[in-house]
């Protein structure tokens, strides 16, 4: 089975029961998001979650087997008497959420680049919680079986779920709390082709003060860690990495980042030759790919 093939197939049984995905994953004691990443595609259940789910659901169809994961999309309708949404009404993650022609490309790129950027993630950004200080995210990026590429952030107990794209140089992203509802929305200076190991660029969302405050800065990912291809040890890597303290003094930080990611903007700093605005000029991007060791200057 394939991830959206899958997913349908979930999200089918699911609608089908009316049950939804916080009391699916109350009944099988995991976290929500996860039940939404199986719905969306972004990650498939191994075979303990898989048999796990598969008895809940037995619980309230009688009969219902692993095999029946196998079953055409009608069949499986048909079984639990339901009709299968419409193309142009079902689920079918970043496709709901841009024009087509806009999708082909950058779903294009990711196919072909997908794997150039998966992996583990450390966001260095300015903190907006502790003035003076900076914070670090943690993000897990997947390529799909449809190509398209899916990402978590996570920092305390927050978890954003979304959309990577590829278009051009850039990365852009898009993805929410499903707890909060709160977005998060970011445009990264990708890599040309190379494996990529140190991104930059803009990251927007709303701060957790009582008016959700929209707040924008200048971020930088460096890549900590790679998939193993097991999802469910994946996801115990990331739940691992979460644990971190993820606040660091600016004295900590390289200067050279630091002055990457922290410097004034407005009139008075464009007037003295800086940005007007808030920017991350490719031409000044600290992306990049591996770093190679030159042998003749490591030679005696």
């Amino acid at each position: 089975m394939q991830d959206r093939p899958f997913a349908a197939r979930l999200s089918l049984v699911l609608k089908a029961l009316s049950i939804s995905r916080g009391r699916f994953a109350a009944d099988l004691g995991v976290d929500k998001s996860l039940v939404g990443r199986w719905c969306s595609g972004a990650v498939t259940p191994g075979s303990q979650n898989l048999a796990r789910l598969t008895q809940a659901i037995a619980r309230r169809q009688p009969g219902f087997t692993m095999h029946d994961w196998d079953r055409g999309l009608d069949d499986l309708a048909a079984q639990f008497g339901v009709s299968i949404p419409s193309p142009e009404t079902g689920a079918q993650g970043a496709q709901d959420l841009f024009p087509l022609n806009l999708l082909k490309q950058p779903v294009a790129s990711d196919g072909v680049r997908g794997a150039d950027y998966e992996g583990f993630w450390r966001s260095t950004r300015p903190s907006s919680e502790m003035p003076g200080q900076f914070v670090h995210d943690h993000v897990v990026l997947r390529k799909t079986a449809t190509g398209a590429m899916t990402f978590t952030l996570g920092i305390f107990h927050v978890r954003f779920h979304g959309w990577a794209l590829a278009q051009q140089h850039q990365l852009f992203s898009v993805g929410a709390d499903s707890e909060s509802g709160t977005f998060v929305f970011a445009i990264l200076n990708g890599v040309v082709r190379q494996r990529a190991e140190v991104v930059d660029g803009l990251i927007m969302t709303c701060l957790r003060d009582t008016s959700g405050t929209p707040v924008a800065c200048k971020c930088l990912l460096e890549r900590v860690g790679d998939l193993s291809g097991d999802i469910e040890a994946d996801d115990a890597t990331f739940a691992e990495l979460m644990n971190a303290y993820p606040f660091s003094p600016a004295e900590a930080i390289p200067q050279a980042v630091r002055d990457h990611l922290w410097h004034d903007t407005g009139p008075t700093a464009f007037a003295a030759g800086g940005d007007q605005m808030l920017m991350m000029q490719f031409a000044r991007s600290m992306a990049r790919g591996p770093v190679f060791e030159d042998a003749r200057a490591a030679a005696p």
